[in-house]
């Protein structure tokens, strides 16, 4: 399969395996300040896009195994805004001591988005997997 892959790169790409599967490296990311954290889980300050929120979250695995990650977010504010969104790190999951960054996008129709988000991590499991 690497074979096919180096034979399918365009002329001076060089295509090699990825070492790391399932994340990358952890340190090598900057979402700005910490909003909260509960275990290997960071959520970093929302940014506004439009009539939505973008929040970034990161999932560093301090384990001595692969694990498989599912979060669920909660931002809230004035006006009744409030949105809970959910994410899954999938089935490879994450190798010990990489990150898993992401970024959620939350949405309450009809109601504004607030200036003050307040942004809470409802649920987070770790899932560590065999073999």
């Amino acid at each position: 399969m690497s074979r096919e892959r180096a034979a399918a790169a365009a002329s001076g790409d060089p295509v090699t395996p990825s070492t790391r599967p399932g994340g990358s490296v952890s340190g090598s990311e900057d979402f700005g300040p910490t909003v909260a954290t509960r275990g290997d889980v960071s959520v970093f300050s929302p940014v506004r896009e439009g009539d939505a929120l973008r929040v970034p979250l990161k999932i560093t695995n301090t384990g001595s195994g692969r694990a498989v990650y599912r979060v669920e977010v909660r931002v809230t504010g004035p006006s009744g805004f409030d949105a809970k969104v959910s994410m899954e790190t999938g089935t490879v999951g994450v190798y010990p001591g990489g990150s898993w960054p992401t970024e959620l996008t939350f949405t309450d129709p009809g109601k504004p988005v607030p200036d003050h988000p307040r942004v809470s991590i409802v649920k987070s499991t770790r899932e560590v997997l065999r073999g």
